[in-house]
């Protein structure tokens, strides 16, 4: 995966501007849909970009693009008013042996403009200390870095992103990590 790849799913999370209704008579026969938990997220049973559903969350603080395999983690769900969200999902894809995770931590109160404070949580998350990327893009600023991780011969590689909208208190860290499923198969 390369760095336009990733930043094409970075782009899909984004504060929110307006508000959609989700229809329910028409279920996909998706993961998303099938998840009892997901399918309350999730704003429609039509794909807004092929493969992919809009997922807005519960604190109206900003709409991702959810792929339609995926499902929520409930263990990891939790969320303290409006002020902060995190939510964590699985997509796994059989056919290419391959998971991939993604976990976004939403807040909405004054530490969301500390960037470095932002930036040290991923220290926290996956134990990263390394140099970030920055640039903006639509009056969002990124702050971007990538790096592999390795535990008993198995490879991770993660994604990872504080985003930043030009919007008072409010930012996302998000992490994205693809594994593979077998790691004695190869495709």
């Amino acid at each position: 995966m390369n760095i336009k790849m990733l930043l094409g799913v970075l782009s899909l999370v984004t504060i929110l501007v307006g508000c959609g209704m989700q229809n329910k008579e028409d279920v996909p026969d998706t993961v998303a849909f099938q998840d009892e938990f997901t399918k309350d997220f999730l704003q429609s049973s039509e794909e807004v970009v092929e493969g992919h559903y809009l997922f807005k969350s519960r604190t109206d603080g900003y709409t991702v693009l959810f792929p339609v395999n995926a499902s929520m983690d409930k263990a990891v769900y939790e969320r303290t008013g409006d002020e902060f969200e995190s939510v964590g999902f699985v997509e796994n894809v059989e056919e290419q042996n391959l998971s991939f995770v993604y976990n976004i931590y939403y807040d909405d109160q004054p530490r969301a403009n500390d960037i470095e404070f932002k930036l040290s949580l991923f220290e926290t998350y996956i134990n990263y200390t390394g140099y970030f990327e920055e640039y903006t893009k639509d009056k969002i600023s990124y702050y971007y870095a990538e790096n592999i991780f390795e535990y008993k011969g198995m490879k991770s590689y993660r994604y990872f992103a504080y985003i930043k909208p030009d919007i008072k208190n409010k930012g996302i860290n998000f992490i994205g990590r693809i594994t593979c499923i077998d790691n004695g198969k190869s495709y």
